[in-house]
């Protein structure tokens, strides 16, 4: 069947507005370039991609083969000029990002674009490094058509925001994470914890995260641990994902204990029968913020998925100006690291010996009980 059909890039994704789409392209525009941007600008990140592609309807070609060629999918470099620029909290002056924006191959930076329908090498996109508090502004200008687009987002700054929890962690003296407990009649039972922030957050939409620190090695067939075997590893649990907040100073998320240990069960592998063995140790909890921005366009996605085959709507939402995508930024927040309260926290006892001895992560091969540090 015949559909129109938006040809683009984004998170590896195609636009369609029908459930089904063949090769054929019913053409309505000649060569009109869109730009889509892909682009979360992170503080906590030394180093900054922002993929800037284009969109189009490709005259008389099948859409497949189109999609396998690099000059179809990228702006000439030659004929566009992108620009980063910061708007100045203090005078609001809109100034030249300090370091310009490089165009490299995402391949030669070790990152690698799923193979699909896309050709993916050369898979380009523009390089910063460095990091700011200020509002930012993408200028896309293509010297060749005359057409400049815009995108802008607000920045996302946590260094004055900070997470607890209920019940509260210490070391000194110790109050650890139990995910177990007892209940009133003795029984043994799952424990929540509450994670919140101070204050009004720090942004317009949250993934609250977890990392699990562990150890694996190998045994012998006595069961001792096998020496220069011991490697250091850890997972990330997100606990809760695209959180918005109805008010921004309630931020508080409820953490159910089972719902870790079911993630465990999920994430490692099973090791019944082979010579590896884990040994459990510190969580780390933290809480990732992006920018409204972020947040209007993970709302559209989901509001639009099922309606064009669980993909992207036909004209999703984008602060991309005459085009698809979006700008944005982020930020991370983690616990204040404190002799007394550290960023790493213990679990209880009970939790530890759940790892081990529960019929749904025994599995896993936690050998011992206590923790490792």
């Amino acid at each position: 069947m015949k559909l129109k059909f938006v040809f683009a890039f984004f998170v590896g994704v195609v636009l369609c507005t029908q459930y089904s789409c063949s090769n054929e392209v019913e053409v309505i525009g000649v060569w009109k370039d869109i730009p889509v941007v892909y682009g979360v600008i992170n503080r906590q990140d030394s180093v900054h991609y922002i993929r800037v592609e284009r969109a189009y309807l490709p005259p008389n070609q099948s859409a497949l083969e189109v999609a396998q060629i690099a000059d179809s999918l990228y702006f000439d470099p030659n004929e566009v000029d992108i620009e980063l620029y910061y708007i100045n909290n203090t005078t609001g002056d809109t100034l030249p990002w300090i370091r310009p924006l490089v165009r490299v191959n995402l391949a030669d930076e070790g990152i690698s674009r799923e193979d699909g329908i896309f050709q993916n090498n050369p898979s380009y996109a523009y390089k910063t490094t460095r990091t700011t508090g200020h509002n930012l502004l993408l200028k896309i200008d293509n010297k060749k058509t005359g057409n400049v687009f815009y995108a802008s987002s607000e920045s996302v700054r946590g260094e004055s925001t900070r997470i607890f929890t209920t019940p509260a962690y210490s070391l000194v003296p110790l109050k650890p994470i139990a995910w177990r407990g007892f209940n009133n009649q003795n029984e043994e039972v799952f424990n929540s914890l509450t994670v919140e922030m101070t204050g009004n957050g720090f942004a317009s939409i949250y993934d609250y995260k977890f990392r699990f620190h562990y150890k694996e090695y190998e045994v012998d067939n006595q069961g001792a641990q096998v020496p220069g075997t011991l490697v250091s590893k850890s997972v990330e649990w997100v606990a809760a994902s695209d959180f918005i907040p109805v008010v921004s100073n309630q931020t508080k998320q409820v953490i159910n204990g089972e719902a870790f240990y079911q993630f465990l069960e999920r994430t490692l592998s099973d090791v019944t029968g082979t010579s590896i063995r884990r040994c459990a140790g510190y969580l780390e909890v933290y809480i990732d913020g992006g920018s409204a921005s972020l947040r209007d366009y993970i709302l559209a996605r989901k509001a639009n998925e099922g309606y064009t085959g669980g993909l992207y709507p036909s004209e999703p939402y984008s602060n991309i100006q005459d085009g698809y995508g979006v700008f944005a930024t982020s930020d991370r927040v983690e616990r204040v690291d404190r002799p007394s309260d550290p960023k790493l926290m213990r679990m209880s006892n009970l939790s530890y010996e759940y790892l081990s001895n529960s019929d749904l992560t025994r599995k896993l091969g936690f050998e011992s009980s206590s923790p490792c540090f």
